[in-house]
């Protein structure tokens, strides 16, 4: 794993635009999620084995936060180059060929991937919605919004790819490169 390319990226030190300020206010919240998740189930776990109880809202609610801070992060992390990369697989091919794959082939094919998960996210996510599908547990969460975050996440991630690609497309016509 290594740090993402500078002179590569160059897209990534251009101005930030509302999108990108949107998928960086999307990994803050999903930081103060899981900080709150955090607290949530030491209180709990305090509670379970000095008193016995335990509070089956916050169970419920934990399991989802995971869910939630995954996808509310996808974007933001991606722009900081927060992903993992084999760079074993890519170590061999040629500069140009890397720089094409990186660049280009794999953004598209990560937004096609992006957008069958979103879109099976936004389906799930309406059913839900139209069921009243809620948690089993006292008192019962609606369970669509947690759902919801999946398609919020795939698409805002979606938007920052192209972003990029339509950036080093511009940058490389700019500097007449074929």
């Amino acid at each position: 794993m290594t740090p993402a390319k500078q002179s590569d990226d160059e897209a990534q030190q251009a101005p930030a635009t509302g999108v990108e300020k949107l998928a960086v206010a999307g990994v803050h919240l999903a930081a103060i999620i899981l900080q709150v998740a955090a607290v949530a189930l030491v209180v709990n776990a305090v509670y379970r084995y000095t008193v016995g109880g335990g509070f089956g809202v916050i169970t419920e609610v934990t399991r989802f936060a995971l869910l939630v801070v995954v996808f509310l992060g996808l974007a933001g992390t991606h722009l900081v180059s927060g992903h993992v990369q084999v760079e074993i697989a890519l170590a061999s091919l040629p500069q140009r060929f890397r720089d094409m794959l990186e660049g280009y082939v794999i953004p598209v094919m990560s937004g096609l991937y992006l957008a069958f998960l979103g879109w099976a996210g936004w389906v799930a996510t309406v059913q839900m919605f139209q069921s009243g599908t809620t948690t089993p547990s006292r008192p019962a969460i609606l369970m669509w919004p947690f759902a919801a975050v999946v398609p919020l996440g795939c698409g805002l991630l979606i938007v920052i790819l192209l972003v990029q690609v339509f950036r080093r497309v511009t940058r490389r016509r700019a500097s007449g490169v074929n």
